[in-house]
């Protein structure tokens, strides 16, 4: 056997071991998810969230929504939030230094007036400009600040907090009218609970009036069903998976629940980072076990949170290399947590390790069993069985997903919605899938290259969104 032959050979087996082992963590995540989807609306139908939203034992939350040059959408969201069923809460808006009119229009729309308010700085921020009032709704509090990042907003936020529950929301995102009772349920039924985060659902295509969700609809833009599909695999099996075992290291920055002492405890949000909504969780799960605490991190799939994606692939792009070195950033600064931990050191982050080299090692694999297919080198078997793990397992997760959501929360009630959904789903991992490759692997070049910059997102607006029939 040749040196060429000898390489490529090896190459392959390196490309099947990965394959095997992700699909084993992939199955792993199917069989948790699906027993979690079983037992949670069980759970739901016992809920009395009528008793809960005028209990005088739920907690007081503060929803923090940080804003960075969203004047389209800040005032939209505020109304929301203000609008939601939940017994007392707060929402601290966060103006990060906008240099748009985010600042003007909630002066504007809810009659702001400048304040002192006297509040420990326990974290460190950049320079807060001003702390306002409105005159027309005592539950909001608006803080202008030098601009810092989405992290260091947050913190701004946390500074302020003087209710036992922080609640972090983007500015983009609209909340439905009982997610904060739902996502704050657990938190009366299990003492242990330090955090907890609902599902986050795609908005484009939906029509939006008075700050709700007024119909849900698919999108027409193939690339955004493309995201739908995504983000059911990704909440309905990953996220509910590792929550069932006490794993899960992502709460989305869109829409999570933290205790304010522990979130005070472990330093606030990181700015090593632009996933710091990963990277705090992760460090949550270290300070938990170093303290010898009983506690628990959970995903709740029925509280959800609605918000855009984009909608051009320059966009979507962006993103996703951001992700990726989002992700990359995470595991280097928790590197010494590996094989510690319990199952986050010795399960979930060697998971994401693999995640990460994914696109590296699939894109290899597209390159080099193929090649040794064609000259050869590779038996018929070993061609079919990676194209099982390749090609086939991905579409049977993304359908399971669709099915999941289908036989449980049911969004998407029209039978053409469903059909369409199970569509995508079964064409995903044939082109839409590797151009998500290809810019994970960007994105690990990003990383490798030292950038840093977060890349700026075109927002439609939800005023911008017509009622449609």
């Amino acid at each position: 056997m040749g040196g060429p032959e000898f390489l490529l050979l090896f190459s392959n087996f390196i490309i099947l071991v990965f394959y095997i082992l992700l699909h084993i963590f992939y199955l792993f995540l199917l069989v948790a998810s699906v027993w979690g989807a079983y037992v949670h609306p069980l759970r739901v139908r016992l809920a009395a969230f009528d008793r809960q939203a005028a209990s005088v034992v739920s907690p007081p939350v503060s929803l923090l929504i940080p804003a960075y040059n969203e004047e389209k959408t800040i005032v939209e969201s505020i109304h929301a939030l203000l609008g939601l069923r939940y017994p007392d809460f707060t929402v601290i808006a966060i103006n990060d230094g906008s240099t748009d009119g985010t600042l003007e229009e909630l002066m504007r729309c809810f009659s702001l007036r400048r304040t002192s308010i006297a509040f420990n700085p326990l974290l460190p921020t950049r320079p807060l400009r001003g702390i306002y009032l409105s005159t027309l709704e005592s539950r909001l509090v608006v803080i202008d600040k030098v601009n810092g990042g989405k992290s260091d907003a947050l913190n701004a936020g946390i500074n302020l907090v003087r209710t036992p529950w922080i609640c972090s929301v983007d500015a983009d995102s609209v909340l439905e009218e009982d997610a904060l009772l739902r996502v704050m349920r657990p938190v009366l039924e299990d003492a242990r609970v330090v955090a907890s985060s609902g599902i986050v659902r795609i908005l484009n295509g939906c029509s939006v009036a008075g700050g709700r969700v007024t119909r849900v609809r698919l999108p027409r833009p193939p690339l955004t069903v493309f995201q739908i599909v995504e983000y059911l695999r990704g909440f309905l099996q990953g996220r509910l998976g590792w929550s069932w075992f006490n794993g899960l290291t992502i709460i989305s920055g869109a829409f999570g629940a933290f205790r304010s002492d522990i979130l005070r405890a472990v330093g606030g949000y990181s700015g090593q980072t632009v996933a710091e909504d990963m990277e705090v969780v992760v460090r949550i799960h270290r300070y938990c076990r170093d303290q010898q605490m009983r506690y628990r991190i959970l995903f709740v799939p029925d509280p959800v949170c609605w918000t855009e994606v984009p909608e051009s692939r320059s966009a979507l792009s962006r993103q996703r290399r951001r992700w990726q070195r989002g992700l990359a950033e995470v595991l280097r600064l928790h590197r010494d947590a590996f094989f510690r931990y319990g199952i986050v050191g010795w399960l979930v982050l060697p998971y994401f390790l693999l995640e990460l080299v994914a696109p590296v090692m699939e894109i290899a694999g597209f390159i080099c069993i193929p090649v040794a297919y064609r000259m050869g080198w590779l038996s018929t078997h070993y061609l079919i069985l990676y194209l099982i793990l390749a090609l086939l397992m991905g579409t049977m997760l993304s359908l399971w997903a669709v099915l999941v959501e289908e036989f449980t929360y049911r969004r998407y009630t029209s039978w053409g919605e469903l059909a369409r959904l199970i569509r995508y789903a079964l064409v995903e991992h044939f082109g839409f899938h590797q151009l998500v490759l290809g810019w994970r692997l960007l994105g690990l070049v990003d990383y490798l290259r030292g950038r840093r910059e977060w890349g700026a997102q075109r927002r439609v607006g939800f005023r911008a969104r017509p009622v449609r029939p």
